[in-house]
């Protein structure tokens, strides 16, 4: 659904989540529309068992709106590194 090709990703072309997310800067929001592909299944997948991760998805389970939070929080500390990528698959998981 938001996987593809983008030369210019805007705003319109976020996931409506990370539009209304009480996480994300402007400035943040920004940097995630500095990528020119989303990350695909398999990238995203790949993630899962690292270990701050595989954390992360576990300590919220059942509570899928904390472990949104979270994981914003952490893929927030990711966009702080300029890891723009590695953040979007954390926010994609």
């Amino acid at each position: 659904m938001f996987k593809g090709h983008f030369f210019y990703m805007q705003f319109s072309d976020l996931p409506p989540f990370i539009k209304v997310s009480p996480v994300f800067t402007p400035e943040e929001i920004q940097q995630l529309l500095t990528v020119n592909q989303l990350p695909d299944d398999d990238e995203i997948d790949a993630i899962r068992d690292e270990p701050e991760i595989f954390d992360l998805l576990n300590a919220f389970i059942g509570d899928d709106s904390s472990r949104q939070i979270h994981l914003q929080l952490y893929a927030q500390d990711l966009l702080k590194k300029n890891k723009v990528d590695q953040a979007w698959k954390v926010i994609l998981l």
